[in-house]
C-alpha cells in the first residue's frame, strides 16, 4: 500500500509547479485552438492542482481507513480529480452552479430486502456527471438514464474473477493483443448471438474514440476472430474492450452487458451511491457489515479496493494522454 501512495504521488509531482502546470494547460488548450490559451491557463491552473491535491489527500485517506467509511472518501476523491480533468478541456468551468451539482441521484430509502446490486442509479440533466462526459470523452448522448449496481460492476474488469468464483460463470474473454489489432476467441460470435459481420456492425456502434478500422474489417476462423485497430485503447476510455489495472484486455459475453460510459464514469456512480448509503442508511450499512448475510459484502469490499488502486491510475492515464 505504501509503494502504490508513493507512485501515486509520483505521478502527480510535476503538477505541483506551477510554470510546469501553466505550460501543461496552455498545450491542452492550444490543442483545442482555443484563443489566449496563455492567459486562460494562468486563470485555471491554482484550481487545477489544488482539485489535484484535494482529490490526492482524499485517495490516501482512503487506503488507510477503515472500510466503513472509504466510499466517503474515495467518492470526494474522484469528484476533486475529474475537476481538474475538465479544466483541461473546458477553462471556463464551472460556469455556472447547476454544473457543481454532483448530477446523479438514487432512491433515498431502502425498501424492506433491499440488496445494492439490484439497485439503480439515476442521471440527471445537470451537474459534474454529464459535463465531465461530454467535455472529457465527447459522450453526448446517454445510452440510459438509469443504471443499475451489477450492471456497473460487470463494466470493471478486475471485478470478473469475483463473478466468475460467486457465479461460476465467465461472464467476459480475455483478448490479446497484437500489433494494430484485438485477438478474441471465437465463441464471442455464438456468446452474442452473431455473424463477424454483424459484430463488425456492432463495434462501429460503439466506435465513439474512433480505434476501430472499419476499412480493414473483421477477420475470422474457427477459432478466433481479428479485430483491426486504428490504435490500441487506452486504459481510461476502454469501452467495449475493458482493461485490468495489469493492462489485460476483456470482453463480456453477453450483449445486454455492454456498457458505453468510461470506467471512470463507471467508479463515479458506483461511488456515489455507495457513499450516500454509508452516510444515510447507517443501519442497513452496519449490518452488511457484520450478519454476512446476502452477497453484496464480497462485491463492494472487493469493489472498493480496486477503486482505491485504480482511480489514480485512470486519472494519470487521461491527463497524460494530454501532454
Amino acid at each position: 500500500m505504501i509503494e502504490r501512495v508513493i507512485l501515486m504521488n509520483q505521478a502527480f509531482i510535476p503538477f505541483e509547479s506551477i510554470s510546469y502546470t501553466k505550460r501543461f494547460l496552455t498545450n491542452c488548450y492550444e490543442k483545442q485552438s482555443l484563443t489566449q490559451a496563455k492567459t486562460l491557463s494562468y486563470h485555471t491552473s491554482y484550481s487545477f492542482i489544488y482539485h489535484l491535491q484535494q482529490g490526492r489527500l482524499y485517495f490516501q485517506q482512503a487506503s488507510s481507513s477503515p472500510i466503513e467509511i472509504q466510499p466517503m472518501l474515495l467518492f470526494y476523491g474522484i469528484v476533486q480529480m475529474l475537476k481538474a480533468c475538465v479544466l483541461t478541456v473546458d477553462p471556463y468551468y464551472p460556469e455556472n452552479s447547476a454544473i457543481l451539482a454532483h448530477g446523479v441521484t438514487t432512491r433515498k430509502r431502502k425498501k424492506q430486502g433491499y440488496r445494492f446490486l439490484d439497485d439503480e442509479i439515476k442521471v440527471q440533466k445537470n451537474g459534474l456527471f454529464l459535463h465531465s462526459l461530454s467535455k472529457m470523452f465527447h459522450v453526448k448522448q446517454m445510452p440510459s438514464e438509469k443504471f443499475k449496481m451489477n450492471a456497473l460492476m460487470k463494466q470493471i474488469a478486475d471485478m470478473h474473477p469475483l463473478y466468475s468464483t460467486m457465479t461460476n460463470q465467465e461472464i467476459s474473454l480475455p483478448i490479446t493483443y497484437r500489433s494494430q489489432s484485438f485477438s478474441i476467441s471465437s465463441t464471442l460470435l455464438d456468446d452474442l448471438h452473431m455473424t463477424a459481420n454483424r459484430f463488425g456492425l456492432f463495434l462501429e456502434q460503439q466506435n465513439q474514440n474512433r480505434w476501430f478500422n472499419r476499412q480493414v474489417g473483421i477477420q475470422s476462423n474457427k477459432h478466433s476472430i481479428t479485430i483491426p485497430l486504428l490504435f490500441k485503447p487506452t486504459l481510461y476510455q476502454s469501452p467495449p474492450w475493458l482493461t485490468s489495472i495489469n493492462g489485460d484486455h476483456y470482453i463480456l459475453r453477453k450483449r445486454e452487458d455492454f456498457c458505453p460510459l468510461p470506467e471512470l464514469s463507471i467508479h463515479y456512480l458506483l461511488l456515489y451511491n455507495l457513499s450516500m448509503i454509508c452516510r444515510y442508511e447507517a443501519e442497513w450499512w452496519g449490518e452488511l457489515h457484520h450478519n454476512f448475510e446476502g452477497e453484496d459484502l464480497p462485491y463492494i469490499k472487493q469493489f472498493l479496493s480496486i477503486s482505491n488502486k485504480k482511480l489514480p491510475l485512470l486519472i494519470e492515464h487521461y491527463l497524460r494522454s494530454k501532454e
